[in-house]
């Protein structure tokens, strides 16, 4: 149980520094510091609660 919620920790890390990288090669010329903030918002405040809860499922139903 444990060795496979390290498994799927290391998996998540993974693709979140992907996903990072691949965002941040692309140059934003429209960039504007209230519109990054708010798209910021919205990862940590609605992204944030669905990641624990889907973790709090699967530790739950696995």
């Amino acid at each position: 149980m444990v060795n496979t919620l390290i498994i799927l920790v290391i998996i998540v890390c993974v693709l979140a520094l992907a996903g990072t990288l691949l965002v941040t090669k692309k140059l934003d010329d429209n960039y504007e510091r209230k519109k990054s903030f708010s798209s910021l918002s919205y990862i940590y405040f609605l992204g944030l609660p669905a990641i624990i809860l889907l973790s709090v499922l699967i530790w739950i139903f696995v």
